[in-house]
């Protein structure tokens, strides 16, 4: 996806009947001439899949020459609209509209996605394929196209789990029914409103859209009487579907009313939930999600030191969260969280704990479902108000009482809250430092240091205002982030027992004072080995630039990754420079190691090695050294 700079660049570049040069597109955006080269590399990623590579002359510039049909395709890009250049996502796409219809031809398929006959040819064998996953196959009937055939159950699977795909455009999806048609919308919407009523919760705005077009498919499927079988066991005895329920008793008779029920309660089960009633969960069965609960929240209160057991919100959070999660496992759906790698990087620490520790319950948990619970499990935490991994600070004041009375006042009132060691002057400044375990200091003056070994020195106003928060702040989570991964490290140390391996067995070097570069440089041995698309590479350094620099880690090493979507085989690659960088915009960090980590499937082993590996400078030597040597001797 275009960053709105990225869709600027575009929308220049088409407007365009010549070259234009890397120098006049920086001094238009008013960035440097490298990030426009970042913006470059991350539109022509597109443009290829597009079949519209830009082209790039040595002293002449940029230049995107296509026809009129891709140009128009191309400015509903730069304008925000979606245009699926990605394989994947048509085959998806095609295998949407070819199972919620009775019957589809080649022309209707080459008509919907402005594709030429020959072209929907060429798709058929994948949407075969991917209908094949679902249990369904795709049949051709002589002068009529093609038929989904499978059981009921296996179609309403695959279209749910379609619609909830990040990568489906519903709006177009919607534009294949007339849900408006003989007030039908409203219809459902009071459906759904009595189902919560029912339920005694709110669904999240996305669920209630994709319930809303499965609902409206749903309804027509009845009436064409198609019904689905439930087995037995999987028929709950009772069902809580407000109005719906009388819907299905009005349209089915008993026995087969009997499984539609079921379907429809198991449906809107697994829905993304945004607040419920306290008394919620009475009449239903929670046993093995109290139980998952309370294995999970046990063992990592005994990481944290913290009893999250006694808070009673989020044992009910998580309690409405596992049932939905369970019936999405059983049902083979994959939920999406769009906060999924903002939360590993953010709350690292809390994301490997809940990670290993339901693995080692038995369960094997996508990336989405694990950040989910790491944010309600890091919300417990930050409401229990435990002290234990807060930041250890010192203040520099030597202008009087009045001074350090407000800032120390100020900071104590700050989140997530700090541990104050001392107030001292200039002079003694470095006395405390050799004697206390400090994390960083905060000075209401200018010092002649402006960081003590590794001991970062932030120059604050007394009245801590906004931007001074922000940073320190930011401090604070990163160095509690560290602490909790230090500990749960001792704690779990038989977790990364594997020595981590890198991709081509090579510890690479370079050399810039630039940190994007740094990524790029870091990242050139992966794209080149075809394991990361370009893309991936403008997604790390977005992440930073959204982020901060919580993915430093580790003294001066940086663990930088983004989302799989642009990752085409896994793989880490280890950059050492021959100085450090100040890494990041904001806040940044003295780095002297990038390690990029092409993580492809929900979760892998990876990070939490290379971490125990690297965690002391002295382990980190003797890794590299042997890395080194190994590469040395074949």
């Amino acid at each position: 996806m275009l960053s709105s700079r990225q869709k600027s660049v575009l929308t220049k570049l088409l407007r365009s009947n010549h070259y234009v040069t890397i120098e006049f597109l920086a001094k238009w955006q008013n960035v440097s001439g490298r990030t426009i080269r970042y913006d470059l590399d991350a539109i022509d990623d597109m443009l290829k899949q597009a079949g519209a590579p830009l082209k790039r002359e040595p002293g002449k510039g940029v230049f995107l020459h296509v026809g009129e049909e891709k140009r128009a395709e191309l400015f509903r890009i730069a304008e925000g609209h979606q245009v699926f250049f990605d394989k994947n996502v048509h085959i998806a796409m095609m295998s949407l509209f070819a199972i919620m219809h009775e019957t589809v031809t080649i022309q209707q398929l080459a008509d919907e996605f402005h594709l030429s006959r020959s072209s929907i040819q060429k798709y058929l064998p994948d949407i075969e394929e991917t209908l094949d996953r679902f249990g369904l196959q795709l049949a051709r009937q002589a002068r009529k196209g093609f038929l989904v055939n499978g059981t009921e159950r296996s179609i309403r699977r695959a279209i749910f789990h379609w619609l909830t795909d990040k990568q489906v455009d519903l709006e177009r999806v919607e534009r294949w029914f007339d849900c408006e048609k003989d007030g039908g919308r409203g219809q459902i919407d009071r459906w759904l409103r009595s189902c919560q009523e029912d339920r005694q919760v709110f669904y999240s705005e996305g669920s209630l859209r994709v319930l809303t077009i499965f609902l409206c498919w749903w309804y027509e499927r009845i009436l064409h009487g198609h019904y689905v079988y439930i087995p037995q066991e999987e028929r709950e005895a009772g069902h809580r579907l407000g109005e719906l329920s009388e819907v299905v008793s009005a349209l089915c008779d008993n026995r087969t009313a009997e499984h539609e029920h079921a379907f429809l309660n198991t449906l809107l089960g697994q829905a993304k939930v945004v607040s419920y009633k306290n008394d919620a969960v009475l009449g239903e069965s929670y046993q093995k999600e109290k139980d998952f609960c309370t294995s999970l929240l046990e063992q990592i209160s005994t990481i944290l030191q913290v009893d999250l057991l006694k808070d009673k919100k989020l044992m009910n959070d998580l309690l409405y969260h596992m049932k939905a999660a369970f019936l999405r496992i059983e049902q083979g759906l994959v939920i999406d969280n769009p906060y999924t790698e903002e939360i590993k990087v953010r709350y690292r620490a809390i994301y490997e704990m809940v990670h290993q520790i339901t693995a080692d319950m038995g369960y094997t948990l996508v990336a989405a479902e694990v950040a989910f619970i790491t944010m309600h499990v890091s919300a417990g935490f930050d409401r229990s108000k435990s002290k234990r991994f807060l930041p250890t600070v010192i203040v520099v004041c030597s202008t009087g009482l009045a001074t350090s009375s407000i800032l120390t006042t100020k900071l104590q009132q700050a989140e997530p809250g700090f541990h104050l060691i001392n107030v001292v002057n200039t002079e003694d400044l470095e006395k405390a430092l050799e004697e206390s375990d400090v994390d960083f200091v905060l000075t209401t003056q200018e010092l002649p240091i402006k960081q003590w070994n590794d001991t970062k020195i932030f120059r604050v106003s007394p009245l801590l205002n906004d931007e001074d928060k922000r940073t320190i702040q930011h401090e604070a989570q990163k160095m509690i982030n560290r602490k909790q991964l230090a500990c749960f490290n001792q704690v779990y140390a038989h977790a990364s027992a594997v020595e981590p391996t890198l991709f081509d067995e090579t510890v690479h070097t370079a050399n810039t004072s630039d940190w994007k570069e740094s990524i790029a440089l870091a990242a050139a041995p992966l794209l080149k080995a075809g394991y990361i698309r370009q893309g991936y590479v403008q997604e790390m350094i977005m992440s930073v630039e959204r982020n901060g620099t919580y993915m430093v880690f580790l003294p001066k090493v940086a663990f930088v990754h983004a989302g799989p979507e642009n990752v085409i085989k896994e793989g880490i690659s280890m950059t050492i420079f021959e100085h450090e960088i100040d890494f990041g915009s904001f806040n940044p960090e003295r780095v002297e190691v990038v390690i990029v980590l092409a993580i492809k499937e929900a979760h892998n082993q990876d990070f939490l090695q290379l971490f125990r590996y690297l965690e002391t400078q002295e382990k980190r030597e003797q890794l590299i050294t042997k890395w080194i040597g190994r590469k040395s001797a074949t």
